[in-house]
């Protein structure tokens, strides 16, 4: 019996320049967007988040960052 693996996606490992660059211009960042600017993982921002590190505003069930507090993160 032989098992055949079928990658359905691939995954993106990268973003390009126009995606930082319109990350960047953004006021208020989404969990992920906000972890890549830092360079940690989403995971690790939504501890910040739980811990009182990092502010941030629920909206619906997502969290979103004011990028200009960025600078007071330890």
């Amino acid at each position: 019996m032989q098992v055949e693996t079928v990658v359905k996606r691939e995954p993106k490992a990268f973003i390009t320049e126009g995606e930082i660059k319109a990350i960047q211009a953004k006021e208020w960042l989404t969990l992920k967007e906000a972890a890549l600017l830092l360079n940690v993982s989403p995971l690790t921002l939504r501890r910040w988040v739980l811990s009182g590190k990092v502010k941030s505003k629920k909206v619906g069930r997502k969290h979103m960052f004011m990028k200009k507090g960025f600078g007071k993160i330890p």
